[in-house]
C-alpha cells in the first residue's frame, strides 16, 4: 500500500508491505521507497518511523542518484551500446517505428518503437530480455526436472535484487530474470540448485553433492554470480 507523510516541508511517500516479521526494515530502492513491516502494524506508527527516518532518507536517495548517474555513464542506453545476453555482448540497435516491437538477430538486439529515449530504451530492453528469460528457464527447467526427479509447484521469474532464485517450504521456485545476461551455465546452476532444494531445504554438504550430480563445476558458477558481476540492470 501506497502511504504519503510529511517531514518539515518535504512530502515522502513509500510503499507499506506487512508481512509475517517481527521489526521494521526501511529500503531505499531504485523504484522507490519501502518499508517491510509485520502484519496488522499500525499505520501512525509506521508513518511516524518514516519520518523519523526522513536524514536517512535523503542520504540514500542521494546515493542511489549517484549510482544512477554512475550507470547511465557505463550503460547509456544509446545506439551501439553492447548489452551481455547468455553471456555473449550483443550490440543494442535502435528503429523509430509506430509500435514497439523486440527482435533479437545474430548477435544484435533491435528495439523499435515510437520513443527512443534512454529511459525508454532501459524499460524496452527490459521487458524484451524478461520475456527471453521466460523462455530460457522454463526450457532449462523441462530439461532438468525428469534428471533430477522432482517438479516444483509454481515458477515465477521476478526483479530480484539480492537472489539470483530461491525455493519456498511448498515447493515453488523464484528466478531472478537476470539470469539471461550471464552465461548459460550460471542460469544453468541456479536451475539446478533450486530443483534440488526440492529434496535438500538446506544448503548441508549433502545437498552440494546432489547439485555436484548434475553440475560438477558448479562451485565455477556459484562464485561467478557472487563476484558483483557488472550488468545494466545491477
Amino acid at each position: 500500500m501506497l502511504r504519503t507523510v510529511r517531514a518539515g516541508k518535504e512530502t515522502i511517500t513509500y510503499e507499506l508491505v506487512q508481512t509475517a516479521r517481527s521489526s521494521l526494515e526501511l529500503r531505499a530502492l531504485p523504484d522507490g521507497l519501502r518499508l517491510f513491516a509485520p502484519k496488522r502494524y499500525p499505520l501512525r506508527q509506521a508513518d511516524a518511523f518514516v519520518v523519523q527516518r526522513a536524514d536517512w532518507i535523503r542520504q540514500a536517495q542521494a546515493r542511489l542518484n549517484a549510482y544512477r548517474d554512475r550507470e547511465a555513464e557505463r550503460f547509456p542506453m544509446t545506439e551501439g551500446m553492447e548489452v551481455p545476453l547468455e553471456g555473449e555482448r550483443w550490440t543494442l540497435r535502435l528503429e523509430k517505428a509506430a509500435r514497439r516491437s523486440a527482435r533479437f538477430e545474430e548477435g544484435v538486439i533491435l528495439l523499435s518503437g515510437p520513443d527512443i529515449s534512454p529511459d525508454a530504451v532501459r524499460e524496452q530492453l527490459r521487458d524484451a530480455l524478461f520475456e527471453r528469460a521466460k523462455e530460457r528457464i522454463a526450457q532449462r527447467l523441462d530439461h532438468y526436472m525428469p534428471l533430477i526427479g522432482r517438479r516444483p509447484g509454481r515458477v515465477t521469474i521476478r526483479e530480484q535484487r539480492t537472489k539470483w532464485g530461491s525455493c519456498s517450504s511448498q515447493g515453488n521456485l523464484n528466478f531472478n530474470w537476470k539470469l539471461i545476461m550471464a552465461p548459460p551455465e550460471a542460469l544453468d546452476y541456479v536451475v539446478i540448485h533450486e530443483l534440488c532444494h526440492l529434496y535438500e531445504f538446506n544448503h548441508s554438504p549433502k545437498f552440494w553433492e546432489r547439485v555436484a550430480r548434475y553440475q560438477p563445476d558448479y562451485a565455477v558458477w556459484r562464485d561467478f554470480l557472487r563476484s558483483g558481476w557488472v550488468h545494466p540492470y545491477n
